[in-house]
């Protein structure tokens, strides 16, 4: 045996001296192991594999594969070559398709913006290969789980970084781990935490149950920072930077009940994609300067976005096809259009969403849609139901209790809406109060909408204007409201915080206890006052707090009332207090390092007779 194997190496060093450079390899099928597609010897038995060994892999311009094993059972090993010029990011410089037994092993690739791609193989060995790429090092694809059945060494290296490979586990904690590329497939309950990397290949999860992802720290991957693929109850949590990955931050295919939250999505393509996967829940997330932030498609049913802070993605959030999606209690500043909905969308809610200086705010194609108690300032139009050119045909929609302020319009309703249902709403000084193109309700149950410039009359004072208001098109609300009194609380996010008694003493022990809002998330610190209107915000008090001491400033964008504001330490004593100009670009700080700061309206604290220095005493 020791001879036979010693005049096989040799015969390699023979080949390997007479015929190292070649053009790419081509195998197809069982039959196309042969001397002219780079074997040099072998049967395909697991005992006697084909080899292909030592060749030295040129891509020609426009060629997609150096290497390209498709469609075979036989054994083989792919040994010592190395590849370089595959540079059409469609093809990999070495991929396996629909093999099983093979092995790669001491491949050299570069030069070439993919490295090794196995889709819908089994039982692939690959191990001590060095990937020099431009894109994606090391990929695998499947649709079962026995896709993912390979062996694969941290021997291997992308741009001189691991690849970390894990197969049916179940229950481990995996910890601090850094690499180029990471798998987790056929596990349970399996934990990764800390988790770093940089310009690697990002996560991947699939065809798993209950996998967590804590910590994540992923910058710059060639693709999706994670991928969740056909993996239920998977969970990515206190992640504070998933960024410019080249396509998805996170990306959840065909998994139901996964969990995004308390992590922070920065520039990605997509921050978030949801395709096809069910309950997919989203909260306490932040969206910034992604093309999208939440993209939700593949009819994928009831997926709900929470307490998210988005701020200057193109879209923040776009349902392209859903059933039932909740976007609620989100904060959107700067945006084209910080909530689209698609024609293949029904169901949708967008409800406690604070959208300032954006295009639009919602812009919907959908129907049986409920949009309320959101609050849009600042934008070319508030709400738009767009034309769709006889595509779509928006129906059976509740617009309600929503505050339209300073935008050029407040409403659009396209020339196919019907049966939409437009009342209770706020529209406040507004350059236009709406379009309306369809057939369409502006006052359900006799009650149309409060309009800042409304100058007509109640005769009979039941608190509904003589005249109607008549819009652009066919529209017009015939029962426009006189005062604003019905409408239910404060808008927006500001109108979903938690409220608490906060009792402040100032130096001579004056003590007064006020209401206040409570901004505890990222974006309610985010959001605060900006887009309430002035006469709204007058007994309005917020109080930010932060989990631990820190310096940071206060900015009035978007801010159309003045503000006192007061930072305390966490025991409540006090560090500084500003007066805060209207809609300024200034920045607003305390000297020390602060846990909470009080705003209130200007003034208001003098009026209530407390003087300038003044502490918090927490409630019980």
């Amino acid at each position: 045996m020791r001879r036979a194997i010693a005049l096989v190496l040799v015969g390699v060093a023979v080949v390997m001296g007479a015929a190292a450079e070649r053009g790419p390899i081509l195998i197809t099928s069982n039959a196309g192991f042969t001397a002219e597609n780079g074997v040099i010897g072998g049967s395909g038995t697991t005992e006697d594999p084909y080899l292909i060994v030592g060749w030295q892999v040129r891509v020609p311009t426009g060629g997609l594969y150096g290497i390209r094993i498709e469609n075979t059972t036989a054994s083989f090993v792919v040994r010592g070559c190395a590849v370089s010029g595959a540079m059409d990011s469609g093809g990999a410089a070495i991929s396996l398709v629909n093999a099983s037994g093979g092995t790669i092993e001491d491949c050299t690739v570069m030069d070439s913006v993919h490295g090794i791609r196995i889709e819908r193989s089994r039982d692939i060995a690959v191990r001590d290969n060095f990937l020099g790429v431009r894109g994606v090092g090391f990929q695998v694809l499947g649709t079962e789980r026995e896709h993912f059945r390979h062996a694969v060494d941290p021997t291997n290296t992308v741009n001189g970084e691991q690849v970390r490979y894990y197969y049916d586990l179940s229950g481990q904690v995996l910890e601090g781990i850094t690499g180029s590329h990471i798998t987790i497939a056929a596990s349970r309950d399996v934990i990764l935490r800390g988790a770093r990397m940089d310009r690697g290949d990002g996560i991947t999860v699939a065809f798993s149950d209950n996998v967590r992802i804590e910590g994540a720290d992923i910058s710059r991957a060639r693709a999706n920072g994670v991928f969740i693929f056909s993996s239920p109850g998977a969970v990515v949590v206190d992640s504070p930077r998933i960024a410019n990955s080249a396509q998805a931050g996170i990306a959840v295919l065909l998994s139901d009940r996964v969990r995004v939250e308390n992590s922070g999505l920065y520039a990605n393509q997509v921050g978030l994609h949801v395709s096809a996967s069910d309950g997919v829940f989203a909260t306490n997330n932040v969206f910034a300067a992604n093309s999208i932030g939440v993209l939700v498609t593949g009819g994928s049913r009831e997926t709900v976005i929470q307490d998210g802070l988005f701020h200057q993605n193109r879209h923040g959030v776009e349902l392209e096809a859903a059933f039932g999606p909740v976007v609620e209690r989100c904060a959107f500043t700067e945006s084209d259009v910080a909530v689209f909905i698609g024609r293949q969308t029904t169901f949708p809610r967008v409800a406690y969403s604070t959208m300032v200086r954006v295009g639009y705010g919602i812009s919907t194609f959908a129907s049986h849609g409920l949009y309320e108690r959101n609050l849009v300032a600042r934008a070319n139009i508030g709400i738009i139901f767009e034309e769709a050119y006889r595509e779509a045909f928006p129906t059976g929609n509740i617009v309600r209790h929503n505050v339209l302020y300073r935008s050029t319009d407040a409403f659009y309703l396209g020339t196919e809406t019907t049966g939409t249902f437009v009342y209770g709403n706020l529209i406040w000084d507004c350059g236009r109060a709406a379009r309306d193109l369809g057939s369409n309700t502006w006052a359900r149950h006799g009650r149309g909408n409060w309009y800042s410039d409304y100058a007509g009359v109640d005769a009979n004072g039941d608190g509904v204007g003589d005249d109607p208001v008549l819009f652009g098109g066919r529209g017009q609300d015939p029962a426009p409201l006189m005062d604003r009194a019905f409408f239910p609380g404060l808008p927006g996010v500001v109108g979903a915080m938690k409220e608490r008694p906060v009792t402040l003493e100032d130096a001579a022990g004056k003590r007064v206890t006020l209401t206040a809002r409570v901004a505890a998330l990222p974006h309610e610190r985010f959001i605060g006052f900006q887009g309430i209107p002035a006469e709204m915000g007058t007994d309005l008090a917020v109080l930010f707090v932060f989990e631990r001491p820190v310096r940071s400033q206060f900015h009035m964008r978007n801010v159309f009332l003045p503000l006192d504001i007061v930072f305390f330490a966490a025991d409540g004593a006090f560090l500084g207090r500003n007066r805060m100009e209207a809609d300024t670009g200034d920045l607003y700080g305390a000297a020390d390092p602060f846990t909470m700061a009080l705003e209130v309206p200007a003034g208001l604290l003098d009026e209530l007779g407390l003087g300038r220095e003044i502490r918090l005493i927490q409630s019980p």
